[in-house]
């Protein structure tokens, strides 16, 4: 596989792409897997690893060292602090200058304007993990921006006459037109005072009719059949989907309850819980806490067996009361990580 246009093949990883496939929180080692796995099909590459600014806080304890050890000795680059794009924009200048390759699942479609390159076969490749098979890396055509190009409205302007104005036409807007009569109305209050004394009874009895409470949508609520208070109560109580499940960066659990959670149990320890739900890629863990308040946790598939399982349903049963082994914890989105032991 070369899809570079030079005879040697200049890779740019998207290391926090590549380390959240499948998980909710960045794994060091799956992106060294990823990584060596890349090198093993591919032995000339040259491979540059860029990682966000924040993934040394994102990945698990015991790995933060060797993140630190890795970006002092070169392995990782991270983009300057407060880089605008940040890590995504950083990747692609750097694939842009060296007219190398990016291995990434992502379509980075605010930056396909400034990069159409991103559209070429071959400069885009993609991986995921795949059970008893190992990194499957294959080339990919990024998801189009949903950007669409609006053609500008031309002014048309025809005066009363059917005639087209030419330079030099006076023309007054409407509203002008709906200002001066009202201005002109106010300067002869008397004759306004008389039409309105001359407004016929039939005028002032529908103006009162009108101020009156509505009785018939009071009525109509009345005889609204049972069944649609039935669907409406049905629909108010239908129960809210897990919280884990959740997309974007904000916080998952409640802060009071997360520093409980912190407190009680610490990295590596064990930890009961209840499965809730299921996702694409994991499932979702109760977790009780003194005085009865609880915390959602996430368990990936990968850390559900060796070999990982293809769905967390293999191993996991909705109800499920199990032993789990706390993996790591994000303190900004109030989550943590659990494994079977």
């Amino acid at each position: 596989m070369s899809p570079s246009k030079g005879p040697r093949l200049r890779v740019v990883v998207d290391g926090s792409n590549l380390a959240t496939e499948g998980r909710v929180l960045p794994s060091l080692t799956q992106l060294d897997e990823a990584v060596t796995a890349f090198s093993e099909e591919n032995p000339t590459a040259e491979i540059i690893v860029v990682a966000d600014a924040t993934f040394e806080h994102r990945v698990a304890t015991g790995e933060r060292s060797r993140f630190t050890d890795a970006s002092l000795a070169g392995e990782i680059v991270t983009p300057p602090a407060g880089a605008v794009g940040r890590g995504d924009a950083f990747i692609l200048k750097i694939a842009d200058r060296i007219d190398g390759v990016v291995l990434s699942n992502d379509s980075f479609q605010e930056f396909q304007d400034e990069y159409p390159w991103l559209f070429e076969v071959g400069r885009l490749i993609g991986g995921k993990p795949v059970r008893g098979v190992g990194w499957v890396f294959t080339p990919r055509v990024p998801v189009r921006n949903a950007k669409v190009a609006r053609s500008a409205k031309k002014l048309a302007v025809t005066l009363p006459s059917g005639v087209k104005p030419t330079i030099g036409t006076t023309l007054t807007p409407v509203k002008a037109k709906k200002a001066a009569s009202v201005k002109k109305a106010a300067a002869k209050p008397e004759k306004v005072a008389e039409k309105i004394a001359k407004a016929p009874a039939k005028a002032a009895k529908k103006a009162l009719k009108t101020a009156e409470p509505a009785k018939k949508p009071a009525k109509k609520l009345a005889k609204a059949p049972a069944k649609s208070i039935k669907k409406v109560a049905k629909h108010e109580a239908a129960p809210a989907p897990a919280v884990a499940l959740k997309r974007g960066r904000q916080p998952v659990n409640p802060e009071a309850d997360f520093t409980l959670f912190k407190n009680t149990y610490r990295v590596g320890s064990r930890v009961q819980g209840e499965v809730t739900a299921f996702t694409s890629h994991g499932a979702v863990i109760k977790v009780e806490l003194k005085g009865g308040k609880q915390v959602e946790c996430y368990a990936p598939t990968t850390s559900l067996g060796t070999p990982a399982p293809a769905r967390a349903r293999d191993v996991l049963k909705r109800g499920d009361q199990r032993t789990f082994r706390l993996v790591t914890v994000d303190s900004e989105r109030r989550i943590a990580e659990l494994a079977l032991p």
